[in-house]
C-alpha cells in the first residue's frame, strides 16, 4: 500500500524546504551543493554497490556528510545527484530526522525518489522536502502558468527548467494545475504507486485508481505504449491517448454523468520505469484550482 502524509505534516515540510531555498537563492535553480558548502556539509562520491543504496547522511567526528552512491547513477552535477542531495538534506533540515542522528541512531542508506513507494513514512517525508526545495512553489507556479501545452508535456518542460526527474516534477505539478487528475508509476515488472489529485477524489470523486494491472492494460493505451519503449535513454516520445472514467476508477458508472473523457498521457524514464499523467480534456487554466 503507498505511504500517504497528513496534509499538516506535509504543510511543515513543504513551508521549511521554501524557506531553505529562499535562504539560498531567491529567483533562479536552487543548489543543493551549495546548501552544502554554506551548512559546511561535504559530499563525497564512492561506489557502494549496485541496489545498496542512492545517498547517506552521516555524522563523523562532529562532520556532516553526505554519501552518494556512484553505482546507482548519481554522478555529480547529474539530475539524480541533485536529488539525492535535496533528499539528505530533508533529513538533514527536518528537525525529528536530525534529532534521531543526533542521539546517535545508525545511518542508513536512502533510496532518493521513491516518494509513495518509500519503505518509511521518513523516506517519504525526505522526498517530500527534496522536489519542493528544488521546485520552490512562487517559482514553479510562475512558470507552469506561462505554459501552455498538455499536462505530461508540460512536465517535461518543467523538469527541464529545474533539472528535476520526472515522478518529482510531475507531483509538485498535480499540486498546481487543475487539469491533472491522477498520476501513476510503473516499474519495469509491474506497477509501483500512484496518487488521485485532492480536487479530484474529494469533488468528483474519483476515489479507487483501477489501472493497477499490466494484463489488464488495454493494447492501445498510452501506457502500454511507454512500456513496450526500450528502458535505454531518457529521451523518449511522450505517448497520448483518451480513455473514459469508468475504465480508470472503480465506482464510477459507465455512461454517467462522472465518465467523462480522460487524456491518458506516458513516457518511459529509462530503466526507471514508465510515468502516465491523466487529466481533463478540457479544463480551467493551468494553475487554477477546480
Amino acid at each position: 500500500m503507498s505511504l500517504k502524509l497528513q496534509r499538516s505534516r506535509e504543510a511543515e515540510i513543504l513551508e521549511l524546504s521554501n524557506d531553505v531555498a529562499d535562504e539560498d537563492c531567491r529567483t533562479g535553480r536552487v543548489s543543493p551543493a551549495r546548501i552544502c558548502n554554506a551548512k559546511d556539509i561535504k559530499v563525497a562520491h564512492n561506489s557502494y554497490g549496485i541496489g545498496r543504496f542512492d545517498g547517506m547522511l552521516v555524522l563523523s567526528e562532529g562532520q556532516w556528510v553526505i554519501l552518494c552512491n556512484l553505482d546507482t547513477g548519481n554522478s555529480p552535477g547529474s539530475t539524480r545527484e541533485r536529488f539525492t542531495i535535496a533528499h539528505e538534506l530533508g533529513h538533514y533540515h527536518i528537525p525529528e530526522h536530525r534529532k534521531q542522528l543526533l542521539a546517535g541512531c545508525r545511518s542508513h542508506g536512502s533510496y532518493a525518489g521513491a516518494f509513495d513507494g518509500a519503505d518509511s513514512s521518513e523516506e517519504l517525508e525526505a522526498d517530500t522536502f527534496a522536489a519542493n526545495l528544488l521546485m520552490p512553489v512562487d517559482r514553479f507556479v510562475r512558470k507552469l502558468n506561462y505554459l501552455r501545452q498538455t499536462p505530461l508535456a508540460t512536465i517535461r518542460a518543467l523538469r527541464q527548467e529545474f533539472d528535476t526527474s520526472w515522478e518529482s516534477t510531475a507531483i509538485q505539478a498535480m499540486r498546481h494545475d487543475a487539469r491533472i487528475i491522477t498520476i501513476a508509476k510503473w516499474k519495469n515488472d509491474g506497477f509501483a504507486w500512484h496518487r488521485i489529485s485532492e480536487p479530484a477524489f474529494k469533488a468528483d470523486g474519483f476515489r479507487k485508481f483501477q489501472l493497477r494491472d499490466m494484463a489488464a492494460l488495454p493494447r492501445d493505451s498510452a501506457t502500454a505504449a511507454a512500456l513496450s519503449d526500450a528502458d535505454t535513454g531518457n529521451d523518449h516520445r511522450i505517448h497520448e491517448g483518451v480513455l473514459t472514467a469508468a475504465h480508470c476508477f472503480g465506482w464510477v458508472a459507465a455512461g454517467g454523468k462522472r465518465d467523462i473523457l480522460i487524456r491518458e498521457e506516458a513516457v518511459r524514464n529509462g530503466r526507471f520505469g514508465v510515468l502516465s499523467v491523466f487529466s481533463t480534456l478540457e479544463s480551467p487554466q493551468n494553475g487554477t484550482k477546480r
